[in-house]
């Protein structure tokens, strides 16, 4: 790759003070000598004209103009606003950010970048030079003949050297280099076109529009390849509307602002939660985000969030996960085609066991994990895609089927059929599994995990503060890989308790493995609403139904940003119910809450003990229903600590269709 662009750049020959004067014709470019470079980074969008129609090739560049055309050029992601001269909302504030990112361009002692002053040729040689750096591409210089560069600074006395020896500027003569004379657009356009050129990029290489404060026109429409490039048209438009308006017109495929994609047709595509800098993102449940409902995971650690596509504006980008639709500030999100997708996740039938394949945006690679049963209308290694793990569509986009996990849905307040002894039965029998891998992660695991022997302390919680034993240990085999995670050994913490996603290296340290069994049940599952408890207490603002769930309902909903936590940990469960004889599978029926604001009553049109105020909260039925005053009743589960059971009215739930 260097030795190519190594090539590239030395055959690229740009002779500032030698180009001949340019004639306006027409539409000020017929007849310029650099006429064909100039049309063809107006039509890439790599340099864009005024209002009135005109070009003004001869013009000269600013700084902020040079530093963008050398963003769009090599397509560089955004970058954090740096500078205190370019702000967010300025027209250039794209292209310098994203030069700035890359170390491209660098502003003075005082913050500040003087955009609108013109760039020099020295500064000039020194944006290619760094442009070079950012390539990785080597080159070999020697110190050039110029008399007029030994008074300049080091950088720029380097970097004029490289650009000589690279022949990409050239001096006036043999000595005089003229680090102070100005370049114009037209010179600057047949620098990128002839690298572009060389490259063979020139049709698909995607664009931004013109940043000249003349030419507020941010928005453009584009269609898209198979790898993922934009194909540009040569128009740009004012308002988002507009654009919207031109890419239904000419059937297009996107809109894009500041090279970036804010639209695409409806249900077409992906969002990954991509924020400029965050571990985590908001998903909100109204365009305001004035309510932030959840928060999923942004990082290259713990995985970028794959969402689904519902529709956007420049205002906010509407997504799909766990079966609810939520909104997205258009900060925290990349919009991503299905055309121009380099993967996606997916599920298939392995063996009769549901398996979902998850796509690392970050590292371009798969991890996968087993859900439970797979569903019977699945077909055996076919691709489905589901963002909810239930609904399943296939390749084409049509529905097959819906079918709940058992275990994903099952409240936290039964209780498993399995004994002490059973539960520490599998603990040996999984450590030794794991230990025969040879991993190195598991060497030792039979005689060092820290789940060893856990079993009375699982049953005497699940007794004494009713959450479900299998899901505990379910629980810390997740979120302690099998207790021979870094926290579970040195800790004894075995659920990452007070191990965030922008902190992953710390957390809580405990006395015993069963001391953080006991913290997790009484400070957060059962605990007080406060900032870490009441994630199974009805009522408080952490609550969204006792069972691990998804992103709309369940405790993932605010307990992790791990948008499949409530999948793998009822995965879990179903190994463990598997190994130990099937003897919880089915043991309840499971529902959902069909409306808001319904009441559990402590018997048929009795005193109410709570109440689910969402659609969608998942309950364990208790026995038939029984009718009470004309109407029909399903005792459940009770949320509540203080009783065992509860009565709603049944046709305000709806029974969960489980993979069998």
């Amino acid at each position: 790759m260097q030795r190519k662009f190594f090539a590239v750049i030395m055959s690229l020959v740009l002779l500032f003070p030698l180009l001949s004067p340019l004639k306006a014709k027409a539409d000020d470019i017929t007849g310029i000598t650099l006429e064909k470079e100039l049309r063809a980074m107006i039509e890439a969008g790599v340099i864009q004209g005024y209002d009135d129609g005109s070009y003004k090739p001869d013009q000269k560049v600013t700084r902020g103009e040079f530093a963008t055309f050398i963003a769009r050029a090599l397509e560089l992601p955004e970058g954090e606003s740096v500078f205190s001269d370019v702000p967010s909302s300025s027209s250039i504030s794209y292209g310098v950010n994203a030069a700035a990112a890359a170390k491209i361009v660098n502003g003075n002692s005082n913050g500040q970048f003087n955009p609108e002053s013109l760039i020099t040729r020295k500064d000039m040689a020194l944006m290619i030079s760094n442009a070079l750096d950012y390539l990785k591409v080597d080159a070999t210089y020697t110190e050039s003949s110029f008399t007029d560069i030994s008074e300049l600074s080091t950088a720029h006395k380097e970097a004029i050297n490289k650009s000589a020896a690279l022949k990409i500027i050239s001096g006036y003569d043999e000595h005089t280099f003229g680090p102070d004379q100005d370049a114009s657009r037209a010179q600057a356009a047949a620098f990128i076109y002839r690298l572009l050129e060389a490259t063979g990029d020139l049709e698909t290489r995607s664009s931004q529009p013109n940043v000249s404060p003349q030419a507020a026109k941010p928005y453009r429409v584009a269609n898209v390849d198979s790898r993922g490039k934009l194909a540009h048209t040569s128009n740009s438009y004012k308002s988002f509307e507009e654009a919207k308006r031109a890419m239904t017109s000419q059937k297009k495929e996107v809109v894009t602002l500041n090279q970036k994609i804010i639209y695409m047709k409806e249900n077409s595509g992906l969002v990954y939660a991509k924020p400029k800098s965050a571990s985590t993102v908001n998903l909100y449940t109204d365009p305001s985000f004035k309510n932030a409902k959840t928060y999923v995971s942004s990082s290259a650690t713990y995985g970028t969030t794959e969402l689904k596509y519902v529709t956007s504006t420049d205002k906010y980008v509407k997504v799909q996960l766990g079966g609810e639709d939520y909104y997205m500030k258009p900060t925290d999100t990349l919009l991503v085609p299905f055309e121009g997708a380099k993967g996606r996740s997916y599920y298939k039938n392995v063996n009769g066991e549901l398996v979902h394949y998850l796509y690392n945006y970050d590292k371009k690679n798969y991890g996968s994990y087993s859900a439970g049963v797979a569903p019977s209308f699945m077909r055996s290694n076919q691709k489905y895609y589901s963002f909810d793990g239930a609904n399943f569509y296939n390749e084409q986009g049509k529905k097959v089927g819906t079918a709940y996990q058992y275990f994903q849905f099952l409240s936290a307040r039964t209780t498993t059929n399995y004994t002490a002894a059973q539960l520490d039965s599998y603990i040996k029998k999984v450590l030794a599994e794991k230990e025969a891998t040879g991993l190195a992660s598991y060497k030792g695991a039979t005689k060092k995990s820290k789940l060893i022997g856990l079993g009375k302390t699982l049953k005497k919680v699940e007794a004494e503060k009713r959450v479900n034993a299998l899901m505990i240990l379910a629980m810390a085999i997740h979120e302690s890989n099998y207790g021979m995670s870094e926290h579970a050994q040195k800790n004894n913490n075995l659920f990452g308790i007070a191990v965030y996603d922008s902190t992953p290296g710390k957390g809580a340290t405990f006395a015993s493995p069963a001391e953080s069994i006991y913290a997790l049940a009484n400070q957060y599952l059962n605990g007080k609403a406060d900032w870490r408890g009441g994630y199974l207490m009805p009522n408080t603002w952490r609550a969204y139904g006792s069972a691990p769930g998804t992103k709309a309902s369940g405790i993932t909903v605010k307990y992790a940003s791990d948008a499949w936590w409530g999948a793998k940990v009822g995965g879990h469960m179903y190994r463990i119910d598997k190994a130990l004889g099937r003897k919880d599978f089915g043991k309840y029926q499971l529902g959902v809450t069909n409306t808001t604001g319904l009441n559990v009553r402590s018997k048929p049109n009795g005193n109410i003990q709570y109440q689910y105020k969402l659609k969608g909260m998942p309950v364990a039925y208790l026995g038939n229903p029984t009718t009470s005053a004309g109407a029909t009743w399903q005792k459940i589960v009770s949320d509540d600590l203080k009783y065992k059971e509860g009565y709603v009215n049944s046709r305000y739930l709806t029974k969960l269709p489980i993979a069998k």
